[in-house]
């Protein structure tokens, strides 16, 4: 069974996260990233230009316009404002995590995050 203490500090952890600025934005700009229509329009025409530019790609018949295509999509899909806020969003939330795992590394002796990780599969 789990230690009381440990499991109190552990849903005081989690109402800190569930209550960060970082959290917060990351779950608005995932919410706007996954349901912006310009968004869901571009990542449907990318995976369609990448599957036509793969089939050419084997048949040896890749134009310029091919490459052009995708990389237009892909220009304005980094550049859009939701993809760009979704980012920022996930960048700020993995620094905060590094921070957390320090913290708890810190008070631990090893480093929390590699080993509450679960194990690579191949």
């Amino acid at each position: 069974m789990v230690d009381i203490r440990l499991k109190l500090g552990a849903d005081e952890f989690v109402r800190y996260l569930s209550s960060s600025n970082a959290v917060k934005e990351f779950q608005t700009a995932k919410g706007q990233f996954d349901n912006n229509p310009a968004i869901v329009n571009m990542r449907g025409e990318y995976t369609t230009l990448a599957k036509a530019y793969q089939e050419k790609e084997r048949s040896g018949t890749v134009t310029q316009d091919d490459i052009s295509g995708l990389r237009t999509v892909q220009k304005n899909f980094n550049a859009h404002p939701a993809t760009e806020r979704y980012g920022r969003a996930q960048q700020a939330l993995i620094m905060l995590l590094q921070e957390c795992n320090g913290t708890i590394s810190e008070g631990l002796g090893f480093d929390f995050a590699a080993t509450a990780a679960p194990a690579a599969s191949c």
